[in-house]
Parts: C-alpha cells; sequence; structure tokens
C-alpha cells in the first residue's frame, strides 16, 4: 500500500538492479520493482534458479523495460551479463535474499548469475531477508548478517508475523514500502549522516469529557514527509506523534506516542536537547478544558448551550527555541488564515526560530487533510521564498535542500 508521505517521485536516471531469490515471497518482488518504478526508477532483474520455481521472468519482462535475466549461460541475454549491472546501475537490491544468497555474499561464491554479479558490483548493495524464524536467527545466518553489514552491505531487517510454514515470528519479507525507502536512501547522497533530527507531528486531543475533544484535522502527513526526506538523506530521525490512527510510519522512525499538548511538550523538550535539527510540524491545540468532566456529559434540554472554559498549553516551540544550543537549528511552522506572512514574520523571531515554514490551511489543496502544500519559507536571516501547490514529499525534500544549502 503506497501512502502519500511515502509517495516521492523525481529519480528519473537512477537505474536499480533487483535481485529476485528462491523464497515463498519471491513473489512479492513484483510489487518492489512496481513500487521502485512508480518513483521513475528503471529495474533491471536478474533471477536465480531458485527463484523460477516461484516466479517467472517473463513477469518481470512484461513491466520493465530493463535487462532481466535467467542464468549464467542464457542465450538470449548480454555476453558480459556478470558485469552489465556493475557498469550501468546505480544500486543493487536483492529482495527476497535467502540464507543461501547471504551465504554467497559474504563468502565471496560466484557459482551463478546473481552471486557473479555482486562481485563486480561497486555500488550500494541492500538485502531484504526472507526466510522462516529458526533460519533467521540461527548463528550461522546472523553472523553473515554482521559480517555483510561490517562491508557497508544495508540490510532491511525481516518483519514478524505469520510465515508460509504455519510458525510465527521474525523472517517475513519486510514490507514493499520499507524497502521501497531503504532502496530510495541508498540512491541519495547521505548529507544529514550523523545528524540527530526531531519531527513532532499531527494534532493533539483535549479532552472535556471522556469522549469528547478540542482537536483539529490534521493528519500528520507534512510532518511525517519531512521525517523520511530527513532519514532518506540519511539523518536519525525521532518523530513524536499525536493521534493520527490512519498515519503509517516504517519501523526504523524511533516513535513516541502521545495525546494531548502537555504530553507532546514533555516528549519533545525530553528529546529537544540532544538534537541538532528540531522540525516542529504538529498543529498542537493552543488551549485546553481547564477542568474534564469525569462522566459524559448528557443533554438535558433541546436547545441547551455549554460554554467551556479554556486555558493556554504551554508552548513547545517558543520553549524549545528559548532553550536551545547555537548549534541547534529549529524549523517552525505556521498553519495560518490570513497575512501570513507577517504572522510567519512574527512567530519567526518571537520563537527563536532559523526557519519558518507557513501555508494557509483554507487555500484549496493546501494545509490538513491533503497530499500537497504551498508554502512560504522565511529565513532567520531574511531570505524568502513561495512555492507553488506541491504534493508534500516534494515539499519536504526542498525544506531538507534547504537546509543544506542554507544552514552553514
Amino acid at each position: 500500500m503506497t501512502h502519500p508521505h511515502t509517495d516521492f517521485i523525481g529519480f528519473s536516471g537512477k537505474r536499480l538492479q533487483l535481485g529476485v531469490t528462491g523464497s515463498v515471497s519471491a513473489f512479492r518482488a513484483v510489487d518492489v520493482m512496481r513500487r521502485l518504478q512508480r518513483a521513475d526508477i528503471q529495474v533491471g532483474v536478474t533471477l536465480t534458479a531458485a527463484a523460477q520455481e516461484f516466479v517467472r521472468p517473463l513477469q518481470f519482462r512484461s513491466l520493465t523495460s530493463g535487462p532481466v535475466y535467467e542464468g549464467l549461460f542464457d542465450s538470449n541475454q548480454a555476453e558480459y551479463a556478470h558485469l552489465e549491472p556493475a557498469q550501468n546501475a546505480h544500486l543493487f537490491l536483492i529482495a527476497p535474499s535467502t540464507a543461501n544468497t547471504l551465504a554467497k555474499h559474504t563468502g565471496g561464491i560466484g557459482d551463478d548469475l546473481l552471486s557473479s554479479q555482486l562481485f563486480s558490483f561497486k555500488g550500494p548493495i541492500i538485502h531484504a531477508p526472507a526466510m522462516n524464524p529458526r533460519i533467521w536467527t540461527s548463528l550461522a545466518v546472523q553472523s553473515n548478517v554482521s559480517k555483510l553489514k561490517e562491508r557497508g552491505i544495508g540490510i532491511v531487517p525481516p518483519d514478524t508475523g505469520l510465515m508460509a510454514c504455519g510458525e510465527t515470528g521474525e523472517g517475513r519479507l519486510a514490507e514493499v514500502e520499507e524497502i521501497f525507502l531503504y532502496a530510495l536512501k541508498g540512491l541519495l547522497p547521505q548529507e544529514l549522516a550523523g545528524q540527530r533530527f526531531l519531527v513532532n507531528l499531527g494534532p493533539t486531543r483535549e479532552y472535556w469529557d471522556p469522549v469528547r475533544v478540542v482537536t483539529n484535522d490534521s493528519s500528520g502527513t507534512m510532518g511525517a514527509s519531512i521525517a523520511l526526506a530527513a532519514w532518506l538523506h540519511g539523518a536519525e530521525v525521532s518523530v513524536v506523534r499525536g493521534p493520527t490512527p490512519y498515519l503509517w510510519l516504517p519501523r526504523f522512525l524511533p516513535t513516541v506516542d502521545v495525546t494531548s499538548a502537555k504530553e507532546m511538550h514533555q516528549a519533545c523538550l525530553d528529546l529537544a536537547a540532544g538534537m541538532d535539527i528540531i522540525c516542529l510540524t504538529a498543529a498542537v491545540c493552543d488551549y485546553r478544558p481547564v477542568a474534564v468532566q469525569k462522566n459524559k456529559a448528557k443533554k438535558t434540554s433541546l436547545g441547551e448551550r455549554i460554554t467551556l472554559e479554556l486555558e493556554q498549553n504551554p508552548d513547545i516551540l517558543a520553549d524549545i527555541g528559548r532553550a536551545r544550543k547555537p548549534s541547534q537549528y529549529i524549523i517552525g511552522f505556521a498553519a495560518e488564515t490570513d497575512d501570513i506572512l507577517r504572522h510567519a514574520q512574527d512567530k519567526l523571531h518571537e520563537k527563536h526560530l532559523d526557519l519558518i515554514v507557513a501555508n494557509s490551511v483554507t487555500h484549496p489543496g493546501s494545509g490538513f487533510g491533503t497530499s500537497t502544500n504551498q508554502v512560504h519559507l522565511i529565513s532567520r536571516c531574511g531570505r524568502r521564498e513561495s512555492w507553488p501547490l506541491l504534493a508534500k514529499t516534494e515539499v519536504a525534500m526542498r525544506i531538507i535542500e534547504w537546509f543544506l544549502d542554507h544552514s552553514a
């Protein structure tokens, strides 16, 4: 399933070689290939003999313009097929990867086309293992995985769940979206490597009785897009997430789930001191009910009115801005309905930010509950930009690029 905050595109000109090995989950390699193609990536495929017992080369040939390799001595392919990916591909992804393939790569065995292609490939290589939990947790496999990691080979950790054999445990092929994101990361320069990056996202909920809340329509899509864009560029990303029940986040993003503004305030302040970059996108409720009723409020008469007494919530952005270290870079968001640039400029200075990203929540396609956004950027040093309506993933990538270009 594709999500708006993972729908990164614009990788035209990039070529990826997809290795498919003899796992029951080999059929999912077709979905992996199609997901990569949606990001404009050209995909070539190499199938082992065991993989072809589960999926046929024709399935891939009918869906890709890239080369599809079947075997070391296939007369229908290039004479130097064992070298071709090294000459033309930017990344080698093996999904699924079996214990046998991991062992071959670790031990330098090249007895088929896929393992021979890995010999000559000098670019990034990623394995997405899939196997029975007993095999995955065996000493031999874990030793091979550790050795590959030491060499800089990427490993997409397998998922946990029900296996084809009926057992339950860790060994299932990871979600297609996670494999896709690992591949994108392998294609991008890791300019944020070593940087710790905090993102808060989503709404908060302020209960005034056990079932009724003061909240807003934030879906968390913008913040999730930024968190992923930062991770794709190498950052160590932590997320503080308000109530977003329909927002999928990958396992590799450490996440603190909160409900109220006070909980989000505490979680963000607990993490902020250890961060290099802080990006606060959450649509936090500025006010909360003074008193929360113990029982559900009941209607007593037709047309009855009630009054809620509200008090201010703590200001997460202002408190982090006041406590900031000189080395930290802080990005804030401003969701406005009028006079957007003036309000954003005031917020930039009042809350000690380096960059403010402002948008109109009343503009069609911009703001809450959409996959697109139209934003204005103002930096502490006076730089200003206004961007057209873009996918939130594109906005996120541009914000990361802005930081890389202007933070020095």
